[in-house]
């Protein structure tokens, strides 16, 4: 089978797609793998609303043109790329018939609304279905589907949902994803080109996490899973979808030192290793000790880690560091313990997110300073609520940078369930496929999120401007005409301290850049950084 595959991600890493590309080689298929960045869909520009044409024509026709050979496309897809893999789909069907499978959170949620544009929608993991889905569509047995675990497929009018697959728990039995640059393609300033070293090094410089402190990062995930089930998160989907199977797996450190050995012998300039597990520290103490020792022996390179409160301790924690252990982002998400038990996270207290912390902070002349997640805007909310999250902030010790999302109810998490019951979605297009996570609401509390954002801001000043008593004053109906003029005020103030022809030349000129494919330096520098996700 020729099989092409598509990632619209901005990061281009993509380690899910990558290692089905790896999988299908082992067995023979020949695979051509597209990325094609859709930094809109990303939420990188806050002026630009996504529409349902994501790509201009010029790149669609390129497009189209690479595709004619293709027996099967796949494109993997979260929520905001609902519209762009419906535009890939769609051309590639029209100029060709070409058949497409879907895969990836959103198409594993929502089969029947992916099924409705993709002849074939993978839920869940997709090694196994893949390759039996080829091996079917090799023989033309396009009809006789019913045995493939986990695939939703079109049987004439009908749908078919057939029975949910299993985990695999060995997962070194996988090939290391695909990072060959053979038959690999790119959108890059408004064309579709082959994949060159000196390509890869650019946007692997400009990757989320990269682009933050300046390197050239390769990412990569240990393990699968997460010890976790919080209602906004879709590892509450995948749980009820896998359950009585151990869904929080690892690779060994073997395979995993391995991995990173050959990407580095054949890409040099990377001096960067970010790995996106959703919670790397929950590995047990002798396996991560094995792993910082050989780390440090093998590889070297300053590094990246997700964690959460609890799982950090100062043991694990002393001897990343001795491995390269660059920054850990943590999710604190909230401060109110009404909230942290809405979100499942009340084994995550206050108590274990500042103790954690103070493990971090510890270290901070050795590292750069942490990153904590906060999630805002909930519907949920009460003033008191807020504050509670602002009065942690104000004990988290320093150095910190916080990194803040408005809360979207993703179709598939509890907290989705929850909202629709609760009637708080009346528009899911606009309310959750369109929206982004930077699309605050001007309230007096996010202000102080954001002027805490950095860490530098003052936490004496912090806790009394969250004192009760001014919160309260600040947030009645009486102030809302001083609101209004210190909002203008401060506005006024940035546009002196600025020339407002410069900044919107340059920020043309990234949104340009970054939507056509542009990641050098230059437009590395200029970008906006958003947080890892």
């Amino acid at each position: 089978m020729h099989v092409t595959l598509v990632s619209p991600y901005p990061d281009i890493t993509n380690y899910g797609l990558r290692t089905l590309s790896a999988v299908l080689k082992q067995a023979g298929h020949q695979v051509r793998f597209i990325c094609m960045p859709d930094f809109a869909g990303d939420g990188e520009f806050t002026h630009v609303r996504m529409s349902e044409e994501r790509y201009p024509a010029k790149i669609m026709e390129q497009f189209v043109e690479l595709t004619k050979d293709t027996d099967l496309l796949g494109v993997t897809l979260m929520t905001h790329y609902f519209d762009t893999a419906k535009q890939l789909t769609k051309a590639a069907r029209d100029a060709h018939g070409t058949p497409s499978v879907w895969g990836g959170f959103h198409p594993s949620v929502r089969p029947d609304e992916c099924a409705k544009h993709a002849e074939y929608v993978a839920i869940g993991d997709a090694e196994d279905l893949i390759l039996k889905l080829c091996e079917r569509l090799q023989n033309g047995e396009e009809h006789n589907l019913g045995d493939i675990k986990g695939l939703v497929w079109r049987k004439g009018d009908k749908v078919v949902r057939n029975v949910s697959g299993s985990l695999e728990q060995d997962l070194d039995q996988y090939p290391f994803p695909d990072f060959s640059i053979e038959d690999h393609h790119i959108l890059f300033e408004g064309e579709i080109l082959p994949l060159t070293s000196d390509l890869l090094r650019r946007y692997l410089h400009n990757g989320t996490v990269s682009r933050m402190f300046g390197k050239i990062g390769y990412q990569t995930m240990t393990g699968r899973g997460c010890p976790h089930a919080c209602t906004y998160c879709g590892n509450s989907f995948y749980r009820d979808l896998y359950k009585r199977q151990r869904y929080v797996r690892y690779r060994s450190v073997e395979n995993v030192i391995q991995e990173l050995e050959l990407a580095k012998e054949a890409y040099p300039f990377i001096n960067f290793i970010w790995f996106s597990d959703d919670s790397f520290f929950g590995r047990p103490l002798p396996d991560m000790l094995h792993f910082a020792a050989e780390y440090k022996k093998r590889v070297g390179d300053p590094f990246y880690l997700l964690g959460s409160p609890g799982t950090i301790t100062e043991e694990k924690y002393a001897a990343l560091v001795d491995a390269g252990l660059h920054c850990t982002q943590m999710g604190i998400e909230h401060g109110s313990k009404r909230i942290q038990k809405l979100m499942k996270r009340s084994t995550m207290g206050n108590d274990k997110v500042l103790r954690s912390a103070e493990i971090l902070t510890k270290y901070s002349d050795r590292t750069a300073p942490p990153q904590y997640d906060i999630i805002y805007d909930l519907p949920y909310e009460t003033l008191d609520d807020k504050l509670d999250t602002l009065r942690l902030v104000a004990e988290l010790p320093k150095p910190y940078r916080l990194q803040a999302f408005s809360v979207i109810f993703y179709p598939g998490t509890s907290l989705h369930t929850l909202a629709m019951r609760d009637g708080l979605v009346h528009d899911e297009k606009d309310e959750i496929y369109d929206k982004m996570y930077f699309e605050k609401n001007d309230t007096y509390t996010n202000v102080l999120l954001y002027l805490a954002k950095s860490g530098r801001f003052p936490s004496s000043l912090l806790k009394v401007l969250i004192n009760k008593q001014v919160a309260e004053a600040a947030t009645s109906d009486y102030a809302r005409p001083f609101a209004s003029m210190a909002k203008l005020g401060v506005g006024k103030l940035r546009a002196m301290l600025r020339n407002p022809a410069l900044e919107r030349a340059k920020a043309l000129g990234t949104f340009e850049a970054r939507m056509t494919g542009m990641t050098g330096a230059d437009a590395g520098a200029a970008a906006p950084s958003s947080a890892a996700k």
